[in-house]
Order: structure tokens, then C-alpha cells, then sequence
């Protein structure tokens, strides 16, 4: 018998933490009593891959831009109403409309909502941005659920307008099982990267982009190496070949102690291989998956204070101000500076906090709890799925790994 269908809805499956985190959820989602299937927006990215890899049905409306028209909105209406869900996810604010708009097209499902970012200061997003967000203040209050991956971002969103009474803080979980320790770690990452050993190495994970504020990150290494530290900054992430990371780092005077490299399949294996992560955003952020990553490898992690990086991190003397490079270099070189049995002391009470608290099997099990609650609700619209299949045929897959 198929499960529960739930249609979740999302801009486009490209690199980043949201559609990561919905392709980890997904394929443990599609374990239990419900069936996921997922709708992207514009033409699916990469992540597309990884659905499709757990048997998870992936449809597209082909949007070309973030602006619908009338042929992706009719494309919308078939497709949830073919598929008939009886739940619509949305995921970040474009995906978030687009689930509640499905409902009003369909047969009015209930809607959840996803938020992922934080938005200290609205002025700093795109026109069109701040324009679906003016949209999602008038819409929220139709939502079942709003969940929020951060408690700074639930304040946030709530003093623009969202409708608080339907506030559920849900944290990014991590999958504790895929990132952890390793013993070869240090080896590979040398190996893959090309890197020299004996250096401290520092890592930051990330695509390019201004509120990742790279250029921080770049002089706190400068900052260290002033110190007489020897350290190396890594930078993984998609844009900074193409970037201005290589010239920022000429212009310090630090080309040779830094890696650059695009996105990367194997960020589990390289991760455990770091002395030290350091997020460098000056805003956006709202609970970065990637720190947390980190932290469950056994990896000691530092960042600026934005979003509920404070919270994740479990100690406010972890965070500093965002845009003060040299508050990155000495926090920093505190911890590079100890013993590394001191170092192993603070990574192995990292992966412990991500463990207890912030694991995928807390994010699934939060989720099966809301996805519960709201369709007790809806009993006849959840009883009649009896034989229901999305876009394309599903496998059930054991309820492990978490």
C-alpha cells in the first residue's frame, strides 16, 4: 500500500543547504508512512540527482525565472491535482508561495511552510525577494504551519508580518552516520586538495556570494599567518574560481596558503580532515547545516553571530561580530593554538551537541510529529490515498541510518 503522499515544493534543486536538507529528509521521509514526491520550479539542478537516487518522483515546472506565468501556473494546477497530495512542503519563500498557491489550484491541502533564511536587514535582499516576502506576509496566516530552521528567524520573520501563532521551530539535522570522525580523513583531504600536512588547515564551505562576506575569511588566514601560525584557508564551494577570492587573496599577499575548489560530492570525507571551520557570513544565514556538518565530524567550529549560529555552536564565546576579520583570527588561533588532544577534546563535544540535539533523526521525527498532527485534522482527505503514486513509480527503503 503507498503511503501518505506529500508534494514538496521548491525553487530548483540547486547546491545549497535547503536542497540538501530536503534530499537527506526526503529519503528517510519515504521510509516511514509517508510518500514524498517533489515539484521544482525552475529546471531541477543537481540535487535533482540524489531524489532520484532514493526513488523519490521529481517534477519540474520549468520556470525559466522566479516570476510564474500562465503556463507554469496551469502546470501547477495538473500536476497537483493529478498527483492529488494530501500535503503541500513548501521549501524557502518561492516554493513556499507556490505550495500555498498549489492549494488554492487544487483541492485546498493543507501547507507548511519552510523558512531557511534569516533577514536581519530586508534592504539587502533582491527586489524580487523582498516582493515574495511582502507576498508570504499576506499568505501566512493560510499556512497549517510555518517551519522555521532558526529562533532568530521566526523573530525576524514574525516582526515583517508572518502569522506567529503558526511559529514551529524545527533546526537543521545532520546525518550523523554520513558525517563523523575518520581516521584517513586528514590523508584524503591532503591528497584531494593537494594540500601540505604540516599546515593548520582552516576550512569554510560555501558557494560564493556577498553575504558568505569570503573576504573576512581571507583576512583572518592573513591575520593568522601574522601571527606566526601556519595556517591554510579552504574554500569549497561553486563561483569562487570565477570569483574575486584568487585576486582577495593576492592583494593579501596569501596565494599560496589558500585552496580554492567548486562543490565537491565527498565534503563527508574531507570535512573530518580540518583543524578548524570557520564561518565567515555576514548575514542570510539562519541555522547553517554546513557548521553543523562540521561539528558531527569532530571538527571544532567557530563563526560569525548571525542566524542561530550562537545556538548551534552551544558557546557565545564561538561567535564574533559579523564583518570583524581579526575577532576570526583570534578566536581562531585560541583554539589552534592548543595541544591537539585539546583540539580532539573540543571536536568530540562538538559531534556529541550535534548528536543529542541537532541530528536527522530529530529533524525527521519533528516532522512526522507536525506532518501527524495537521492531517489528524484532515481525516478524510488522508484515508482516501489508498493506491496513490506520484510522477513516477516509488521503492520503499528500511527505516535506517539515521
Amino acid at each position: 500500500m503507498a503511503g501518505i503522499p506529500v508534494l514538496h515544493l521548491i525553487t530548483g534543486l540547486n547546491v545549497g543547504g535547503a536542497e540538501y536538507m530536503l534530499a537527506r529528509f526526503g529519503a528517510k521521509l519515504a521510509a516511514t508512512h509517508y510518500e514524498p514526491s517533489v515539484l521544482s520550479l525552475m529546471r531541477p539542478g543537481p540535487v535533482a540527482r540524489d531524489m532520484r537516487d532514493a526513488n523519490i518522483a521529481v517534477a519540474t515546472l520549468e520556470m525559466h525565472q522566479s516570476r510564474p506565468g500562465p503556463r507554469a501556473l496551469a502546470k501547477l494546477r495538473a500536476i497537483i491535482r493529478s498527483s492529488r497530495p494530501a500535503l503541500l512542503h513548501g521549501w524557502m519563500y518561492h516554493g513556499n508561495v507556490a505550495a500555498s498557491v498549489g492549494s488554492l489550484l487544487g483541492e485546498r491541502q493543507p501547507v507548511i511552510w519552510s523558512i531557511h533564511h534569516s533577514i536581519a536587514n530586508p534592504s539587502s535582499e533582491k527586489l524580487m525577494t523582498r516582493a515574495v516576502i511582502r507576498l508570504s506576509v499576506e499568505l501566512s496566516s493560510r499556512t497549517s504551519a510555518i517551519s522555521y530552521c532558526s529562533r532568530v528567524s521566526a523573530e525576524q520573520h514574525e516582526a515583517l508580518g508572518f502569522a506567529p501563532d503558526k511559529r514551529r521551530i524545527i533546526p537543521n539535522g545532520v546525518d550523523c552516520e554520513q558525517f563523523h570522525p575518520r581516521a584517513d580523513a586528514r590523508r584524503y583531504l591532503c591528497d584531494a586538495l593537494r594540500l601540505p600536512a604540516e599546515r593548520l588547515l582552516v576550512g569554510n564551505i560555501a558557494r560564493a556570494h556577498p553575504m558568505k562576506d569570503h573576504g573576512s575569511f581571507l583576512r583572518a588566514i592573513a591575520g593568522l599567518r601574522g601571527m606566526g601560525l601556519d595556517a591554510h584557508g579552504i574554500l569549497i564551494g561553486d563561483g569562487h574560481e570565477q570569483g574575486g577570492t584568487a585576486r582577495v587573496a593576492a592583494e593579501l599577499g596569501i596565494t599560496p596558503m589558500i585552496t580554492i575548489s567548486n562543490a565537491r560530492a565527498d565534503i563527508d570525507r574531507l570535512m573530518p580532515g580540518l583543524d578548524l571551520f570557520m564561518l565567515s557570513s555576514a548575514w542570510g544565514e539562519a541555522f547553517p547545516l554546513v557548521v553543523a556538518e562540521a561539528m558531527a565530524s569532530g571538527v571544532p567550529a567557530i563563526a560569525t553571530d548571525v542566524g542561530d549560529c550562537a545556538w548551534l555552536v552551544g558557546d557565545r564565546q564561538l561567535v564574533v561580530e559579523p564583518k570583524h576579520a581579526d575577532g576570526l583570527a583570534k578566536l581562531a588561533a585560541s583554539i589552534l593554538c592548543l595541544s591537539q588532544d585539546l583540539r580532539r577534546e573540543l571536536g568530540e563535544r562538538a559531534r556529541r551537541r550535534i548528536v543529542e540535539r541537532f541530528s536527522l533523526r530529530c529533524y525527521v521525527d519533528s516532522h512526522l510529529s507536525l506532518y501527524d498532527e495537521i492531517l489528524d485534522q484532515q481525516p478524510i482527505r488522508a484515508a482516501r490515498q489508498t493506491g496513490w503514486r506520484p510522477f513516477a513509480n516509488s521503492a520503499r527503503r528500511p527505516w535506517y541510518g539515521l
